[in-house]
């Protein structure tokens, strides 16, 4: 009886080093085959981040970690990384949005009631259609990389850093129009509108944004405006050639184009697939199932994700 003991004792310790060994394996080969994504190479905004006192920079980002104790911190710098890079979409489009939330709010100001509606209208459908979806696919990212981590910081209740900040201040703008319907009848709500709006990208986004990324983000230079500044003057060229177009519809399409590059160049060539059925974003284990490369960014990613033509 003693001997049946001792070998089952035996057996089950061996097949746990197996499995454990196995575990181990396959996470190591996960993170092999997620940075080979052609994506890791080019989050250029990013100079270096911060974790644990300690700097990080692209080089360090995209090392292939060799053994399974290097998995954990590998993840933990990934997320942070693709965090401060959403954090800098995020705080380029919230500028755009408030600078034109002020257009719209101008109109009013100067009576033009009936292009203050229209103004007001369209900023709605533009963050609707294509922001909101942009920054819900960056939440589920973060979301599908730190759960990788055998400590996820979404589970930890006790938790206040950038990663956490990002999964907290995503979209309830919708529900928050939904609650403040526009109608023409009662024009207070057009103004509610735009104050809403100025109050979540200007106080929730930026703020919050810029409070984390102090202590983990470091960028490459750039001018905080120059997103904006960008498309104006493009415009102005489009318009000083005797070009009769809309700034709503220029700016629309501007936008449209952006969210979209960010979509194909921030996520799908990072490794992130959408299910559509599930609605989830998820990075693929098996080899197999590795992305080809976008030969351009004008290519349609290979998992559909829907956005609105407006």
């Amino acid at each position: 009886m003693f001997s049946l003991k001792l070998f089952m004792l035996s057996f089950l310790l061996f097949s746990a080093i197996l499995y454990t060994k196995a575990k181990e394996s396959k996470k190591v080969n996960h993170l092999q085959w997620i940075l080979k994504y052609s994506g890791w190479k080019h989050l250029n905004d990013v100079r270096y981040i911060t974790y644990y006192k300690k700097k990080f920079d692209l080089h360090s980002l995209i090392e292939l970690p060799k053994f399974y104790l290097e998995c954990n911190q590998k993840i933990r710098t990934m997320t942070i990384y693709i965090a401060c890079t959403y954090a800098k979409v995020l705080k380029n489009f919230s500028l755009v949005i408030i600078h034109t939330q002020k257009i719209c709010k101008n109109k009013f100001q100067e009576k033009d009631i009936i292009s203050g509606c229209i103004c007001t209208e369209e900023l709605v459908n533009m963050i609707s259609i294509f922001i909101v979806p942009m920054i819900t696919l960056m939440k589920d990212a973060i979301d599908a990389l730190d759960l990788l981590h055998t400590k996820p910081l979404i589970l930890c209740v006790m938790n206040n850093n950038i990663i956490s900040i990002l999964l907290k201040i995503i979209p309830n703008i919708i529900d928050k129009f939904n609650k403040q319907t526009l109608s023409r009848n009662e024009m207070s709500t057009y103004y509610q509108t735009l104050k809403i709006v100025k109050s979540y990208f200007e106080t929730i986004i930026i703020k919050s944004v810029n409070e984390e990324i102090n202590g983990y983000c470091e960028y490459v230079p750039y001018e905080t405006n120059y997103l904006w500044n960008e498309w104006v003057q493009e415009f102005n060229d489009i318009i000083g050639k005797d070009i009769k177009l809309s700034f709503f519809k220029f700016l629309i399409r501007k936008i449209m184009f952006y969210v979209r590059s960010v979509i194909i160049e921030k996520y799908f060539q990072l490794g992130f697939k959408f299910d559509p059925i599930t609605e989830e974003t998820f990075l693929p284990i098996d080899p197999t199932e590795l992305e080809l490369e976008f030969k351009s960014i004008d290519e349609e990613p290979s998992t559909p994700i829907q956005i609105e033509n407006y």
